[in-house]
């Protein structure tokens, strides 16, 4: 590693004074921590030198990794320039359209947070809409028929509407029993995020016969392609906002404050009921 590392810090010495127009994260960087980065792109390959601001001069140190869609993975170690002697692993999460690196992994006591192009203004935030929620008593659900329709109702108040799947009906009821859930929250008009609570806070735990998908809150980002907005951890594309940004930053919001860690669906591959949980 550290080898790589030498051959790394080699290419970006003698690099710096031209980065490649290419090189989309390229040139110089300010971490959260008053370091200055001096970073090389070269291809999917990351390299930087980074020494601390004028207050806190002791940590000089370099990185070698590389691009991973929305990531950058790799490893970090001190040199003797500076007085620590630290090393470890590192992942970023590229955001603000390639101008911020936030850390989301770090290892052996890097203390940057958040690292910036230097120059970058970021935009004023957005407003987010609020999610909205519904209370309703899990034990006084059920499934009725109405004009053909089957729904999960409570007395007068509609929940849920499966179409003519009356099997799908039930099976959602039984989930929703077993967890406990009794808020149906939503996020955008119409809704672009539907999710259910346990007294505010995630379902937990595992039912039976559940049809989920994992996902880690920690690598979760929201990335515009084509004029779209999709919700993706690594490979996985989890949710398609179409161009309505603002409710995906709110429904991204949500997931974070909750800590899902999965979606689970009924009747795939045409779900009728989808639900998160921890």
């Amino acid at each position: 590693m550290l080898n790589r590392i030498i051959a790394g810090l080699i290419l970006l010495l003698g690099g710096m004074s031209s980065v490649a127009a290419s090189a989309d994260y390229g040139g110089n960087w300010i971490g959260d921590d008053g370091a200055t980065y001096y970073v090389r792109h070269i291809g999917d390959e990351i390299y930087w030198f980074n020494e601390g601001g004028a207050e806190e001069p002791r940590r000089t140190s370099i990185f070698s990794g590389r691009v991973r869609g929305q990531m950058i993975l790799g490893s970090w170690i001190d040199v003797p320039k500076g007085a620590a002697s630290g090393r470890g692993e590192l992942h970023l999460t590229i955001r603000q359209d390639g101008n911020v690196l936030e850390v989301t992994r770090v290892t052996g006591g890097f203390t940057a947070t958040r690292i910036t192009r230097a120059g970058f203004v970021p935009p004023p935030p957005l407003v987010l809409p609020e999610e909205k929620c519904v209370d309703f008593e899990h034990d006084q659900l059920a499934v009725r028929q109405l004009e053909g329709s089957y729904q999960i109702v409570q007395d007068d108040l509609w929940l849920f509407d499966f179409g003519a799947r009356e099997s799908n009906a039930h099976a959602a009821l039984k989930i929703i029993q077993q967890y406990g859930m009794n808020q149906s929250c939503s996020i955008g008009e119409p809704p672009a995020l539907r999710f259910l609570l346990v007294s505010g806070r995630a379902p937990l735990g595992q039912s039976f016969d559940e049809d989920c998908v994992r996902f880690l809150p920690s690598t979760l980002v929201l990335v515009q392609r084509d004029g779209r907005w999709l919700l993706v951890d690594k490979d996985l594309t989890l949710y398609d906002f179409g161009s309505r940004e603002v409710e995906a930053q709110a429904a991204l919001a949500a997931i974070l404050k909750y800590q899902f860690t999965h979606v689970c669906y009924v009747g795939r591959p045409s779900a009728t009921f989808e639900y998160f949980r921890r």
